[in-house]
């Protein structure tokens, strides 16, 4: 049945308990919308049958659902983070010289959402909208690592790790050890594994706490050499932190439970 006034109401509901940051009951709700606490019960009864919120048995309070987590991402991280990250993105590809990405994980494959291309004549370019291997090397390092070991085994042996290159990692172990290295160091590297003659290094973004895409510089072996590897790794590094920075500031909100 169409019903406006109940409908605006449920929005309330939904936007009050999304900008508070911590779980509310049904008193909390009602006293803060001023609207009765049995149409309060009603709409969150309704609402936690739909995913949209969760109610701790516990506390008896609640929280955004996974549902609505599931559909903020989708809408944040194709329009908002393009927008916030391309400066920071133009700024590093200038400090480094090479080809800038800027992408999201979509299930197993990775989705380019922004490039800016090195100004010089020999560069590494992709259209925007690509999809890329998980296992694309440097791309699996990254975005494996906020996962356990044991999910990233079980992922791992339903897809495989694929032989790109002489230099591709195929062992399950072994890419577990890079993924480590990822972690402590808060980078991902790629020495010619996924493309022959190319080399990447990759770094998180972050919204609070929880990771939501990441940046890459890619470029070929010759100009990405191990001599000039630390600085780049360095710009990449404070790169993706002032991204992170800007995007915790602009969304003060964010779930901290909301899983990658």
């Amino acid at each position: 049945m169409y019903n406006a006034p109940l409908l605006k109401k449920a929005i309330e509901v939904i936007t009050l308990i999304a900008k508070e940051g911590s779980p509310l009951g049904v008193t909390d709700i009602s006293k803060r919308l001023s609207i009765s606490k049995s149409t309060i019960f009603g709409i969150l009864k309704a609402l936690e049958e739909q995913g949209f919120i969760f109610k701790d048995v516990s506390t008896k309070k609640y929280s955004i659902g996974q549902v609505l987590l599931e559909l903020s991402k989708y809408v944040f991280k194709g329009v908002e983070l393009t927008a916030i990250a391309k400066p920071y993105l133009e700024k590093l590809v200038g400090l480094v010289d090479e080809t800038g990405f800027l992408g999201i994980r979509e299930d197993k494959m990775i989705k380019v959402l922004d490039v800016i291309e090195a100004k010089k004549s020999f560069k590494i370019t992709s259209p925007i909208g690509t999809k890329l291997p998980i296992t694309a090397s440097v791309l699996g390092k990254v975005f494996l690592s906020t996962m356990h070991n044991e999910e990233i085994k079980k992922l791992l042996k339903e897809i495989g790790l694929p032989k790109y290159t002489e230099n591709s990692i195929t062992d399950i172990v072994k890419f577990l050890e890079e993924i480590e290295k990822t972690r402590k160091s808060g980078y991902g590297i790629d020495l010619e594994e996924y493309l022959k003659g190319i080399r990447a290094i990759a770094s998180l973004i972050y919204s609070h706490d929880k990771p939501i895409g990441a940046i890459w510089i890619v470029g070929f072996a010759h100009s990405m050499r191990n001599d000039k590897l630390p600085k780049m790794t360095e710009h990449l590094k404070l790169t993706a932190k002032a991204i992170s920075a800007r995007v915790t500031h602009l969304y003060p909100f964010t779930n901290h439970n909301q899983h990658f």
